[in-house]
Protein backbone atom coordinates (compact mmCIF):
# COMPACT_ATOMS: atom_id res chain seq x y z
CA UNK A 1 0.00 0.00 0.00
CA UNK A 2 2.91 2.30 0.19
CA UNK A 3 3.08 5.98 -0.57
CA UNK A 4 1.02 9.15 -3.03
CA UNK A 5 2.41 12.34 -5.07
CA UNK A 6 0.60 15.09 -3.06
CA UNK A 7 1.59 18.11 -5.16
CA UNK A 8 -1.93 20.07 -5.07
CA UNK A 9 -2.04 19.31 -1.48
CA UNK A 10 1.84 19.92 -0.87
CA UNK A 11 2.51 22.83 -3.49
CA UNK A 12 5.96 21.99 -4.25
CA UNK A 13 6.74 19.81 -1.18
CA UNK A 14 5.98 16.56 -3.26
CA UNK A 15 4.82 14.95 -6.94
CA UNK A 16 2.43 12.62 -7.85
CA UNK A 17 1.17 9.75 -10.08
CA UNK A 18 -2.47 8.84 -10.66
CA UNK A 19 -3.38 5.12 -9.53
CA UNK A 20 -7.03 4.18 -10.52
CA UNK A 21 -8.75 3.04 -7.36
CA UNK A 22 -9.80 -0.89 -6.83
CA UNK A 23 -13.72 0.33 -6.32
CA UNK A 24 -14.95 -1.96 -8.29
CA UNK A 25 -14.13 -4.92 -6.41
CA UNK A 26 -16.30 -4.67 -3.08
CA UNK A 27 -13.68 -5.26 -0.06
CA UNK A 28 -10.88 -4.37 -2.45
CA UNK A 29 -7.81 -3.18 -0.28
CA UNK A 30 -4.66 -1.09 -1.17
CA UNK A 31 -2.11 -2.99 -2.55
CA UNK A 32 2.10 -2.23 -2.84
CA UNK A 33 3.23 -1.40 -5.95
CA UNK A 34 5.42 0.40 -8.30
CA UNK A 35 5.30 3.38 -11.38
CA UNK A 36 7.57 4.70 -14.04
CA UNK A 37 5.25 7.87 -14.51
CA UNK A 38 6.00 11.00 -14.53
CA UNK A 39 5.36 13.26 -11.77
CA UNK A 40 2.27 15.34 -11.91
CA UNK A 41 3.42 19.11 -13.40
CA UNK A 42 0.59 20.87 -10.66
CA UNK A 43 2.14 22.82 -7.95
CA UNK A 44 2.04 25.38 -5.62
CA UNK A 45 4.57 27.84 -3.92
CA UNK A 46 6.08 26.07 -0.85
CA UNK A 47 4.39 27.06 2.50
CA UNK A 48 7.82 27.43 4.33
CA UNK A 49 11.59 28.37 3.14
CA UNK A 50 14.66 29.54 4.59
CA UNK A 51 16.33 32.47 4.55
CA UNK A 52 19.98 33.70 5.97
CA UNK A 53 20.17 36.94 7.85
CA UNK A 54 23.33 38.50 8.09
CA UNK A 55 24.79 38.99 11.36
CA UNK A 56 25.39 42.77 12.64
CA UNK A 57 28.70 44.34 11.74
CA UNK A 58 30.99 43.76 14.50
CA UNK A 59 29.05 41.21 16.13
CA UNK A 60 31.64 37.85 16.86
CA UNK A 61 31.29 34.70 14.66
CA UNK A 62 30.02 32.05 16.37
CA UNK A 63 31.70 29.11 17.73
CA UNK A 64 31.72 26.26 17.17
CA UNK A 65 29.10 25.02 18.94
CA UNK A 66 26.79 27.45 17.81
CA UNK A 67 24.23 27.08 14.61
CA UNK A 68 27.19 26.32 11.81
CA UNK A 69 27.35 23.10 13.86
CA UNK A 70 25.73 20.44 11.64
CA UNK A 71 22.47 18.73 12.72
CA UNK A 72 22.54 14.93 12.61
CA UNK A 73 19.03 15.35 11.28
CA UNK A 74 20.08 17.57 8.38
CA UNK A 75 21.17 16.61 4.88
CA UNK A 76 20.60 13.53 2.87
CA UNK A 77 18.68 10.44 3.56
CA UNK A 78 20.68 7.28 2.92
CA UNK A 79 19.85 3.30 3.03
CA UNK A 80 20.44 3.17 6.75
CA UNK A 81 18.57 5.46 7.85
CA UNK A 82 15.78 2.81 6.61
CA UNK A 83 14.63 -0.21 8.49
CA UNK A 84 16.26 -3.42 8.20
CA UNK A 85 15.78 -7.01 8.18
CA UNK A 86 16.31 -7.28 11.82
CA UNK A 87 13.93 -5.05 12.54
CA UNK A 88 11.16 -6.85 11.01
CA UNK A 89 12.87 -9.85 12.60
CA UNK A 90 12.64 -7.79 16.23
CA UNK A 91 8.58 -8.06 15.63
CA UNK A 92 8.28 -11.48 14.20
CA UNK A 93 8.30 -10.48 10.41
CA UNK A 94 10.79 -12.63 8.53
CA UNK A 95 11.11 -10.45 4.81
CA UNK A 96 14.07 -10.51 2.40
CA UNK A 97 14.54 -6.95 0.77
CA UNK A 98 13.59 -6.90 -3.10
CA UNK A 99 15.47 -4.81 -5.90
CA UNK A 100 12.97 -2.14 -7.60
CA UNK A 101 13.91 0.85 -9.58
CA UNK A 102 10.20 2.04 -9.73
CA UNK A 103 9.06 4.53 -7.96
CA UNK A 104 7.24 4.09 -4.77
CA UNK A 105 3.73 5.12 -4.74
CA UNK A 106 1.94 5.11 -1.84
CA UNK A 107 -2.53 4.15 -1.75
CA UNK A 108 -4.62 7.29 -1.23
CA UNK A 109 -8.18 6.48 -1.82
CA UNK A 110 -8.55 6.91 -5.64
CA UNK A 111 -5.00 8.18 -6.04
CA UNK A 112 -0.95 6.91 -5.04
CA UNK A 113 0.99 10.02 -4.25
CA UNK A 114 5.06 9.95 -3.68
CA UNK A 115 7.24 11.87 -1.23
CA UNK A 116 10.15 11.56 -3.87
CA UNK A 117 9.85 15.81 -4.72
CA UNK A 118 9.50 16.71 -1.21
CA UNK A 119 13.52 16.24 -0.53
CA UNK A 120 15.17 19.68 -0.73
CA UNK A 121 18.57 18.63 0.47
CA UNK A 122 18.89 15.47 -1.40
CA UNK A 123 16.95 12.75 -3.03
CA UNK A 124 14.45 10.22 -2.01
CA UNK A 125 15.33 6.68 -0.74
CA UNK A 126 13.28 3.69 -0.85
CA UNK A 127 13.58 -0.20 0.48
CA UNK A 128 10.89 -2.88 -0.55
CA UNK A 129 10.52 -6.53 1.49
CA UNK A 130 8.49 -9.36 0.94
CA UNK A 131 7.79 -12.64 1.85
CA UNK A 132 4.64 -14.50 1.01
CA UNK A 133 1.42 -12.81 1.68
CA UNK A 134 3.78 -10.04 3.83
CA UNK A 135 5.05 -6.55 1.54
CA UNK A 136 6.75 -3.73 3.33
CA UNK A 137 7.39 -0.39 1.34
CA UNK A 138 9.29 2.35 2.95
CA UNK A 139 10.65 6.02 1.62
CA UNK A 140 12.15 8.81 3.23
CA UNK A 141 13.39 11.86 1.99
CA UNK A 142 15.74 14.88 3.82
CA UNK A 143 13.58 18.55 3.18
CA UNK A 144 15.12 21.85 3.76
CA UNK A 145 14.61 22.87 7.52
CA UNK A 146 12.18 21.26 10.22
CA UNK A 147 9.48 23.32 10.03
CA UNK A 148 8.55 22.40 6.35
CA UNK A 149 9.37 18.59 7.50
CA UNK A 150 6.37 19.30 10.03
CA UNK A 151 4.37 20.86 7.13
CA UNK A 152 4.80 17.85 5.16
CA UNK A 153 4.11 15.41 8.11
CA UNK A 154 0.54 17.19 8.80
CA UNK A 155 -0.40 17.37 5.14
CA UNK A 156 0.38 14.19 4.04
CA UNK A 157 -1.49 12.74 7.65
CA UNK A 158 -4.24 15.00 6.04
CA UNK A 159 -4.27 13.35 3.09
CA UNK A 160 -4.16 9.90 4.16
CA UNK A 161 -7.19 10.84 7.11
CA UNK A 162 -9.49 11.79 4.18
CA UNK A 163 -9.73 7.76 3.44
CA UNK A 164 -10.97 7.50 6.96
CA UNK A 165 -14.69 7.75 5.74
CA UNK A 166 -15.36 6.15 2.64
CA UNK A 167 -18.76 4.39 0.93
CA UNK A 168 -19.78 1.11 2.45
CA UNK A 169 -17.80 -1.72 0.86
CA UNK A 170 -14.19 0.15 0.18
CA UNK A 171 -11.30 -0.96 2.12
CA UNK A 172 -10.40 1.94 4.17
CA UNK A 173 -8.25 3.61 7.06
CA UNK A 174 -8.75 3.04 10.74
CA UNK A 175 -8.19 5.91 13.87
CA UNK A 176 -5.22 7.70 13.47
CA UNK A 177 -2.38 6.68 16.16
CA UNK A 178 0.62 9.03 17.10
CA UNK A 179 3.25 9.21 19.48
CA UNK A 180 5.91 11.96 20.50
CA UNK A 181 9.15 9.93 20.29
CA UNK A 182 11.00 12.96 21.42
CA UNK A 183 11.43 16.94 20.63
CA UNK A 184 12.16 16.26 17.19
CA UNK A 185 10.49 12.87 16.23
CA UNK A 186 7.24 12.27 15.91
CA UNK A 187 5.03 8.49 14.55
CA UNK A 188 1.38 8.42 13.05
CA UNK A 189 0.20 5.23 12.04
CA UNK A 190 -3.41 4.18 10.64
CA UNK A 191 -4.20 0.86 10.08
CA UNK A 192 -5.88 -0.50 6.72
CA UNK A 193 -9.40 -2.39 6.96
CA UNK A 194 -10.82 -4.70 4.24
CA UNK A 195 -13.56 -3.02 2.15
CA UNK A 196 -16.07 -6.59 3.47
CA UNK A 197 -15.47 -4.83 6.76
CA UNK A 198 -17.00 -1.78 5.91
CA UNK A 199 -20.59 -1.82 6.39
CA UNK A 200 -20.95 1.72 7.75
CA UNK A 201 -18.75 3.74 6.04
CA UNK A 202 -16.11 3.95 8.85
CA UNK A 203 -13.89 1.55 9.85
CA UNK A 204 -15.63 -0.99 12.48
CA UNK A 205 -14.57 -0.73 16.53
CA UNK A 206 -11.24 -2.55 17.12
CA UNK A 207 -8.12 -2.94 15.11
CA UNK A 208 -9.39 -5.41 12.23
CA UNK A 209 -6.65 -4.64 10.19
CA UNK A 210 -4.95 -6.11 7.13
CA UNK A 211 -2.35 -3.09 6.55
CA UNK A 212 -1.27 -0.34 7.76
CA UNK A 213 0.94 3.01 6.82
CA UNK A 214 2.50 5.13 8.76
CA UNK A 215 4.11 9.10 8.76
CA UNK A 216 7.38 9.40 10.27
CA UNK A 217 9.62 12.98 11.14
CA UNK A 218 12.60 12.99 12.49
CA UNK A 219 14.07 16.48 12.23
CA UNK A 220 14.05 17.29 8.65
CA UNK A 221 13.68 13.98 7.43
CA UNK A 222 10.15 12.55 6.43
CA UNK A 223 9.33 8.90 5.89
CA UNK A 224 6.29 7.11 4.96
CA UNK A 225 6.16 3.30 5.72
CA UNK A 226 3.47 1.24 4.40
CA UNK A 227 2.90 -3.07 5.34
CA UNK A 228 0.27 -5.25 4.11
CA UNK A 229 -0.10 -8.47 5.62
CA UNK A 230 -3.05 -9.57 2.76
CA UNK A 231 -1.22 -9.39 -0.44
CA UNK A 232 -2.18 -11.56 -3.47
CA UNK A 233 -0.71 -12.01 -7.10
CA UNK A 234 -4.12 -13.02 -7.49
CA UNK A 235 -7.73 -10.83 -7.62
CA UNK A 236 -8.85 -11.50 -4.09
CA UNK A 237 -6.84 -10.67 -1.51
CA UNK A 238 -4.75 -13.77 0.57
CA UNK A 239 -6.64 -12.56 4.09
CA UNK A 240 -9.38 -10.09 5.13
CA UNK A 241 -7.90 -9.98 8.92
CA UNK A 242 -4.19 -10.14 9.31
CA UNK A 243 -3.10 -12.08 12.25
CA UNK A 244 -3.14 -10.80 16.10
CA UNK A 245 -0.02 -9.62 16.12
CA UNK A 246 -0.27 -6.96 13.70
CA UNK A 247 -1.53 -3.78 15.18
CA UNK A 248 1.45 -4.34 17.49
CA UNK A 249 3.96 -5.28 14.92
CA UNK A 250 2.86 -2.30 12.94
CA UNK A 251 3.30 0.25 16.20
CA UNK A 252 6.63 -1.50 17.04
CA UNK A 253 8.04 -1.31 13.08
CA UNK A 254 6.83 2.42 13.22
CA UNK A 255 8.27 3.44 16.33
CA UNK A 256 11.68 2.03 15.10
CA UNK A 257 11.13 3.05 11.60
CA UNK A 258 10.80 6.47 12.92
CA UNK A 259 14.09 6.65 15.52
CA UNK A 260 16.45 5.19 12.80
CA UNK A 261 15.20 8.13 10.50
CA UNK A 262 17.40 10.28 12.57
Amino acid sequence: MLVVTVAAVLGTLTGAVVVPDHEATTGGSPANSSTTSSPSTTSSPSSTSTTSSPSPSGSPAPGPDASATSDPTQGPVSSEDLLTVDDFGAVGLTLAPERSDGRVELVVCDKKETLDDVAASGPMVQQFWSAGSIGAIEQAVATRDEEEAKEARRQVLRRLEACQRRPKGYWLYGPTHTERLGPETTVSWLGSVSGELNTTGRAPAGEQISGGVAVLRNGARVAMLDISWCQSAGDGGACVVAGDDAVEQLTELSRTAARRLG
